[in-house]
C-alpha cells in the first residue's frame, strides 16, 4: 500500500492534481476548478472506462474524488486514464 501511495501521489501530482496526504488505503485527489476538468467531469470520464472512484461532496470536498488503492492493473489504469483526461496521455 505504501509503495502505491507514493506512486499514485507522484503520478497525479505530475498531472497538476493536488493530493491530500494519507496513511490509509485511499488517496484524495483534488481537481482544478476549470470547466471540463472538475471532479464531476473526471468521475464521468473514469466511469466510462470502468474505473469507479468515490465522489466526496458530502464530506465537504466538492471538487475531489477518493480512490482506493487497488491492484497494480487498476492503479496503472487510473493513472493512464487521468493522464488522458488531463490532456497528457494517449
Amino acid at each position: 500500500n505504501l509503495e502505491w501511495m507514493e506512486t499514485l501521489t507522484k503520478a497525479f501530482s505530475e498531472l497538476g492534481l493536488e493530493i491530500t496526504p494519507s496513511v490509509t488505503n485511499f488517496i484524495l485527489i483534488h481537481f482544478p476548478d476549470v470547466d471540463g476538468k472538475r471532479a464531476a467531469d473526471a468521475d464521468e470520464f473514469l466511469t466510462r472506462r470502468g474505473y469507479i472512484l468515490r465522489a466526496v461532496r458530502g464530506y465537504g470536498f466538492a471538487n475531489a474524488l477518493r480512490m482506493t488503492v487497488g491492484s497494480a492493473e487498476a492503479n496503472l489504469g487510473v493513472i493512464a486514464a487521468l493522464q488522458e483526461f488531463m490532456g497528457q496521455g494517449k
